[in-house]
């Protein structure tokens, strides 16, 4: 496969996963999911940091 199709696949696999991790970020009804899914989503967006709720 040539590196630009392997690589077209990875941004598109990678924003897929962002973009899914955003929504449940933001609308899922429980708070533990939104939480897990905001870690995730700060682990995988550099320079996002993730706030302390206490």
């Amino acid at each position: 496969m040539p590196i630009g199709l392997l690589s077209t696949i990875a941004a598109v696999f990678y924003g897929g996963t962002v973009s899914i991790l955003a929504l449940t970020a933001t609308f899922a009804r429980r708070r533990a999911l939104r939480r897990e899914a905001r870690s995730t989503l700060a682990l995988l967006v550099p320079g996002r940091a993730v706030e302390q709720q206490r």
